[in-house]
């Protein structure tokens, strides 16, 4: 077998050790996956998972960082030259789309108190959001808005910390109840991001 076939069958067998993983995740949470778990289920033996990932704790960095992370990538607007308090309403609603796409495995995750889990997800914790990339292009529409004069002068990460917070539980709501209409859906959002961003303007 030559070396190029060899990558590519091992990035197969990866991504199938993900994939088992993440379904395992999103249909019966963490505390169901195991190493003992995907060798059943791919017919392989334990060895064979180790080669790949070191530990079942490896497999659920891996997925964080690979499969929840292309939610937080998706929510950066089009257009960056838009006002800033439209960059935060679009940014959110694209946030909340992606998220509602990846449900089950988003509310897996986010509703994690794993330790591990929580170094990628925690966004509340004072100076946590410095680390977070997600956070980036809401902390400089909200710095756009108040250099500006749209926005009132205001403690910027704590605000983003915030207006996450409550577009979090809208969009927890909607991860639970499954029978909201599209139209219902978009009326919601907008509504809520009328009145977080009164709250933000002059």
């Amino acid at each position: 077998m030559s070396r190029k076939r060899q990558q590519m069958q091992s990035e197969e067998i990866r991504n199938s050790i993900l994939d088992i993983a993440q379904r395992i995740i999103s249909e019966e949470g963490l505390e169901a996956l195991s190493i003992r778990r995907i060798t059943n289920e791919m017919g392989y033996s334990s060895g064979s998972i180790y080669h790949y990932f070191k530990s079942k704790d490896d497999i659920i960095l891996c997925i964080l960082q690979e499969r929840y992370q292309r939610i937080i990538k998706s929510v950066k607007p089009v257009d960056s030259h838009l006002p800033p308090e439209e960059i935060i309403r679009v940014s959110m609603k694209s946030y909340i789309y992606n998220c509602l796409e990846w449900s089950s495995l988003y509310k897996a995750m986010m509703f994690s108190s794993s330790p591990q889990v929580l170094k990628i997800t925690a966004v509340l914790e004072e100076g946590i959001l410095k680390n977070r990339p997600a956070f980036r292009g809401l902390i400089q529409a909200l710095e756009a808005g108040i250099s500006t004069g749209i926005f009132k002068a205001c403690n910027v990460e704590l605000t983003a910390q915030a207006l996450w917070s409550a577009m979090f539980g809208l969009l927890s709501r909607l991860i639970i109840e499954q029978n909201i209409s599209k139209e219902h859906m978009d009326n919601l959002m907008n509504r809520q991001l009328d009145i977080l961003l009164k709250g933000l303007c002059l």
